[in-house]
């Protein structure tokens, strides 16, 4: 898994650098708020059941999860599209509202299809599948883009990345194809019985923190304009490499270790946790200070005049993204211990933060504003629930004994 993510992963960041001088700032921003649409609406899309496909005892209940998804998905699809219609005109401008809906609805679409196969490969370990597959999904995204900005210099970023998810796609059902089967619906009544707290604290949980983590490209857009929201993006996406390539390559190893662990072994759990955390955090602030000594005087080199306040905001974003280390990695915790009603909390309290960002800065007419009081406050919260969790491991490991 870590290999694999983390050729993906320099080769997206190389790749990357180049799209974001070609396209530039306001064709960034557009893609932001694109792929933060499909990022909030591929979680709700699934009810967070592809959980199940992962936690099922049995290989023929994690089938029968598996092919109920690939109906529900689609009708859910649909609803969300036409509610995005619905309130299109808060977010986008007029030009781009039909567009950018109807290539969101479909990239959702794709995007949660490519998930919930995930889903499955790792329910069987399949993490070489997984692994493979991100390093061709990567250079075939990076290429496509590539080509397409001659034809589309601001929506080429969004149809490159559909392509390459469609082919994707195309290569998971593929390796699936032995597992399409009639859906046994009393089965998944049974099932969703069981795992109640999903669809009751999981899924207004995650899809809350999805709004706090996603929304902010889309109030950037709509209250501060197209290029501050790509500046924002690209931060973002520069910092976020790392975490993405060890929450990538761990967490859903750590999520089917640690359900057995919970079983079997709860000290070697919380060890295992620990130490998964230090790494983590270590390596994390060895990259944030390259980006904002050496990094950054590389960017704006090459960039030359364009990109204004990438140095500023990739300095204060790094505080957020430091935070989010400390948790992302592990945060399947939150289903394996059952802790989803503490996890809507959290969730809560960082889309609050969010738009309390958000209202502060657009009130003083200043962006800077805003990212600073997101970086600060969801920050803090972040490495709160990490001593939350820690406790809690380290409790019921005590008590076991």
């Amino acid at each position: 898994m870590f290999r694999g993510t983390l050729i993906s992963q320099v080769f997206a960041v190389i790749g990357s650098l180049f799209l974001a001088k070609i396209y530039g700032e306001e064709a960034y921003g557009v893609f932001g708020v694109f792929i933060s649409t499909i990022n909030i609406t591929s979680i709700i899309s699934t009810l967070q059941l592809d959980k199940c496909i992962v936690t099922s005892k049995h290989k023929k209940e994690s089938i029968n999860w598996f092919n109920f998804l690939l109906i529900l998905i689609p009708l859910i699809s649909i609803l969300i599209s036409l509610l995005l219609f619905l309130i299109s005109n808060y977010f986008f401008e007029e030009k781009f509202d039909l567009t950018i809906i109807l290539l969101a609805t479909i990239g959702s679409l794709i995007f949660t299809y490519n998930i919930i196969n995930e889903s499955y490969f790792t329910f069987n370990k399949e993490f070489s599948t997984i692994s493979n597959s991100r390093v061709f999904l990567t250079i075939g995204n990076v290429l496509f883009q590539f080509v397409l900005y001659s034809y589309y210099n601001l929506l080429g970023l969004i149809i490159g990345f559909l392509i390459s998810q469609f082919f994707l796609l195309l290569y998971y059902l593929f390796k699936n194809r032995s597992v399409f089967s009639k859906t046994n619906f009393k089965a998944i009544k049974n099932g969703i019985k069981m795992n109640a707290t999903i669809v009751k604290f999981l899924l207004p949980s995650n899809t809350i923190n999805s709004f706090a983590n996603n929304l902010m490209p889309i109030l950037i857009l709509t209250f501060f304009g197209a290029k501050e929201a790509g500046v924002y993006f690209f931060s973002i996406k520069i910092l976020g490499t790392p975490l993405f390539l060890i929450s990538s390559s761990i967490s859903k190893v750590y999520f089917q270790k640690s359900s057995e662990l919970l079983i079997e072994n709860k000290s070697e759990l919380f060890k295992l946790t620990k130490k998964i955390v230090t790494t983590n955090l270590l390596l994390m602030l060895g990259f944030l200070i390259i980006v904002n000594t050496v990094g950054m005087y590389i960017l704006e080199h090459f960039f030359d005049k364009n990109w204004i306040n990438l140095r500023l905001y990739t300095l204060i974003l790094s505080i957020l993204i430091f935070a989010r280390t400390s948790f992302n990695p592990i945060s399947s915790l939150i289903v394996v211990l059952n802790k989803n009603l503490e996890s809507l909390i959290f969730n809560v309290y960082l889309f609050i933060i969010n738009l309390i960002a958000i209202y502060v800065g657009y009130l003083y007419n200043n962006i800077t504003i805003t990212i600073f009081v997101l970086a600060i406050f969801g920050g803090v919260g972040y490495l709160l629930l990490l001593a939350y969790f820690l406790n809690h491991l380290k409790s019921i490991t005590q008590n076991n004994v």
